[in-house]
């Protein structure tokens, strides 16, 4: 099988139940691979998108950005991830979906993704289902962001990206790759460089965390996510993924 399509079925079987009839259905589905640098642009705020990300390797992430130059991140996608599964039927972008780090997708035409939920409806509901629960994602980081001091932003975000990790099978033990910068990661948490980088430094001091050479390693999952308020309820994974 095609390491797209693995990464897919993956991904839909962690939030509900795929059968053999859906993903010889999936199977079907004709895409093009492009590779991505970091920083480039998979679709552009403004632009009228004709396709379908699935993100293969590497990192993806949404984001905006202010006329004063400020960015923010709002969501970070990982193989197995459609983050832009909505432009079916909201084919303008509202925002930028850039690569993160060096990635490879794969892209489905909105015309071919269409013809396929046509033919059923039980893959219209998981699609449907994995929208959802991005928008879940997206509600459970909006209060992190707005509520959330940074150590616990941090410990959240960790916590979720080791358990979606693990999911799609990309952790190795008790860690997983994450290769980003410090500036991007401060984007995400909504705070400046050098908070980002005294907060990771906190983290590390208590033993929490290791984050180094693009992999986070999580050394006390249970203090991690007491710190970080993380409950992977949000996620609707159909069975949660075991912590250390």
């Amino acid at each position: 099988m095609d390491k797209a399509m693995d990464f897919l079925m993956r991904r839909l079987s962690a939030i509900g139940d795929l059968t053999e009839g859906d993903r010889q259905s999936l199977l079907t589905l004709p895409f093009k691979r492009r590779r991505m640098s970091r920083g480039e642009e998979i679709v552009t705020e403004g632009d009228e998108a004709t396709a379908c990300c699935l993100v293969i390797t590497g990192y993806v992430h949404r984001s905006k950005v202010l006329a004063t130059g400020k960015r923010q991140i709002f969501s970070l996608h990982m193989p197995g991830d459609i983050p832009d599964l909505h432009g079916l039927h909201l084919p303008r972008m509202d925002h930028n979906l850039v690569a993160t780090a060096p990635a490879e997708v794969a892209l489905f035409s909105h015309v071919a993704v269409q013809r396929l939920l046509d033919q059923s409806s039980r893959l219209t509901a998981l699609f449907w289902r994995d929208t959802l629960i991005d928008a879940a994602a997206f509600r459970a980081w909006m209060l992190m962001l707005g509520q959330a001091e940074a150590p616990v932003r941090m410990a959240h975000l960790f916590c979720e990206l080791y358990v979606r990790s693990q999911l799609v099978g990309l952790n190795q033990e008790n860690s997983f790759a994450l290769p980003i910068s410090q500036i991007d990661l401060a984007d995400m948490l909504g705070t400046s460089t050098v908070h980002a980088n005294r907060t990771l430094q906190d983290l590390r001091l208590q033993g929490l965390v290791d984050f180094k050479r693009g992999r986070v390693t999580v050394l006390r999952w249970r203090e991690l996510a007491e710190l970080g308020m993380f409950d992977s309820s949000y996620l609707h994974i159909v069975e949660a993924a075991p912590a250390q």
